[in-house]
């Protein structure tokens, strides 16, 4: 995609990608990790997982404050569909990020996607931009 430059750490499957451009919020960041087809988890058990998310992430910066902004989905069990979670985290010398993580979910598979920026604009924006070519790879299968 322009204006990102992906990067594929050694010994991961989670691929990711930085923003230089103004576009996408030069610094802001991207990522994804493709897992087998998962169906059955439901919008509060999601809700739940991210409650706990919020408190290990706190843990492992000393003084960080992370936030849920708002925690949205369906609760149906079809697909394609979409979870996604609204955060802020700000650092112990005040610098605020956004993040919206989500889970994706398609015939073929389920991913998780990352989304963070400067600004809850850019990294809202940046998911979405993201979430097109996820999602067709989660799609159905050809027959």
């Amino acid at each position: 995609m322009r204006g990102w430059t992906p990067q594929r750490p050694n010994g991961t499957d989670v691929t990711f990608f930085l923003c230089e451009d103004a576009k996408c919020g030069p610094g802001s960041k991207v990522s994804y990790r493709l897992y087998a087809p998962n169906t059955t988890l439901t919008i509060e058990q999601f809700r739940a997982s991210q409650e706990q998310t919020v408190k290990l992430l706190d843990q492992r910066v000393p003084g960080q404050k992370t936030t849920i902004l708002r925690v949205e989905g369906d609760n149906g069990t079809g697909v394609p569909r979409v979870f996604r979670v609204r955060r802020l985290k700000v650092a112990p010398d005040g610098t605020k990020e956004y993040q919206v993580s989500g889970v994706l979910f398609g015939a073929k598979g389920s991913a998780s996607l990352i989304s963070t920026a400067s600004s809850e604009t850019g990294s809202t924006a940046n998911f979405a931009q993201f979430a097109i070519p996820v999602v067709a790879l989660l799609g159905p299968s050809s027959r």
